[in-house]
């Protein structure tokens, strides 16, 4: 699973970034969380806003104050 956090450096992508990693704790996985500020990158996601949450190459969701329990099962749907 790629999983990506698109902005870096604001407290409202610190959180995220920390919520996934907490999410990802609790489900017991192993994966990388990205921050991604390339221009390039954020163009081709059409990114209009951050952070955002970024799976598999999916805009997983706008909502920039997601709960750890709404994370949790973006990655199960992501996961089928």
């Amino acid at each position: 699973m790629k999983i990506e956090v698109l902005g870096d450096g604001c407290s409202k992508c610190d959180r995220l970034k920390t919520k996934v990693r907490q999410a990802l704790d609790e489900l017991d996985l192993k994966f990388e969380v990205h921050s991604v500020i390339d221009p390039e990158r954020l163009a081709e996601l059409h990114t209009l806003s951050m952070p955002q949450l970024v799976i598999n190459g999916q805009m997983s969701s706008t909502k920039t104050t997601m709960s750890v329990a709404e994370i949790k099962e973006l990655f199960r749907i992501s996961a089928d």
